[in-house]
């Protein structure tokens, strides 16, 4: 017999819940799950380096909290944490582009996350959730139906920098599983989810990267690129927040699952990326060509001119617009997609929105960019 507590005595024995990066993309749907489906939460601490606003218009019925500041930042972090029992950590820095400070990404995304666990333990919290993204796995070679045991971490990430700062911080908060609470009482349980890439409301990424792309273009045409078969797994962000909530759950009911790593999906349809967005691109008066683009031809050109433009960058104050980026085409032009049968086994998680709901909600927010 075993000394977890029960499914019932959650709702009982309430915790209050930290929520890093609430005023974020996901944050913002955590917050809203939080305060609208979840029982066993008595109360909420929003920590984000803006102030925290109700973007979903979600219920506001349980007591929040607002810590303004810096993950990094050891006497706020200390803090946010009084009173604290569990923390879901989603912030992170996300910069994808050429341009992008390795140093800013390993600090917040690493030296951040490593800060948290070691106040953690000083305050005697007992759970940790740690948001990370699929993108760790995803290299140059396509993935089908990946599993956290069949794929492997590549030396060279499609998203690079942002992608390896993730996985070193996924490192530290295995890492940081089983150790002991300043208190002697209890130990740390941390958990990592693996979400693909997301789209929904409040997205400043994916989506609505792809609508400013394709109003920028000639006509409000986004060119689609041909790489033969080419297909994306996109995950909505309130599904993404409901396996956080059920992550959480699951470490109160077995810290057996600590230092493991889980893929998010949800049920949104397996497709090319281009068809995936074009509903969106129609809401705002854009639309997708209908001649493809060579994904190789496009490639080595744009690869090409990234060589240029970083060849005479010492003579000459130049810098390449992002639709230029290579990675972004690369990302988005190999086909990733993923097993979520061990977060349905271990973490009793099933998407919370259907793909029709999931869509619709989304077209209402991408219509008004």
């Amino acid at each position: 017999m075993n000394d977890y507590p029960s499914l019932q005595s959650l709702t009982i024995n309430k915790i209050s819940v930290l929520v890093t990066g609430s005023s974020g993309f996901l944050g913002q749907h955590i917050i809203k799950l939080l305060q609208e489906q979840d029982d066993s939460v008595s109360s909420i601490v929003c920590f984000d380096k803006r102030p925290y606003r109700n973007n979903l218009g979600h219920k506001m019925d349980k007591p929040m909290k607002y810590i303004t500041g810096d993950i990094r930042d050891e006497k706020v972090v200390t803090t946010a944490m009084e009173g604290v029992d569990c923390i879901i950590h989603c912030a992170a820095e996300t910069s994808i582009d050429l341009k992008a400070d390795e140093k800013t990404l390993y600090s917040v995304n690493v030296e951040g996350t490593e800060n948290l666990l070691n106040c953690a333990v000083e305050s005697n919290i007992r759970y940790f959730v740690y948001v990370s993204t699929a993108d760790v796995i995803c290299g140059p070679d396509p993935i089908y139906y990946g599993a956290e045991n069949t794929c492997m971490v590549p030396k060279k990430p499609v998203l690079g920098p942002y992608a390896s700062s993730k996985y070193e911080a996924e490192l530290r908060v295995v890492k940081g599983n089983g150790l002991s609470l300043r208190n002697g009482i209890g130990r740390l349980s941390t958990v990592i989810l693996r979400p693909t890439l997301l789209y929904g409301e409040e997205d400043p990424f994916f989506v609505s990267q792809i609508i400013k792309l394709a109003k920028t273009s000639p006509n409000n045409c986004l060119p689609r690129v041909d790489n033969v078969f080419t297909r994306a797994q996109v995950t909505y962000v309130g599904n993404a927040a409901w396996a956080c909530l059920k992550a959480k759950d699951r470490l109160r009911l077995d810290p057996g699952i600590g230092g493991e790593e889980f893929i998010i999906t949800d049920d949104t349809p397996v497709q090319d990326p281009f068809d995936f967005v074009k509903p969106y691109l129609d809401q705002v008066n854009c639309r997708v060509s209908d001649r493809p683009l060579p994904y190789w031809i496009l490639i080595i050109f744009l690869e090409l001119v990234l060589f240029l433009v970083i060849l005479v960058r010492p003579l000459y104050a130049i810098d390449l617009p992002e639709k230029y980026n290579p990675r972004r085409v690369r990302y988005l032009c190999t086909t990733f997609f993923f097993n979520r049968n061990k977060s349905t086994l271990r973490l009793s998680y099933a998407p919370f929105y259907t793909p029709d709901d999931s869509k619709k909600r989304s077209l209402q927010y991408y219509s008004k960019l």
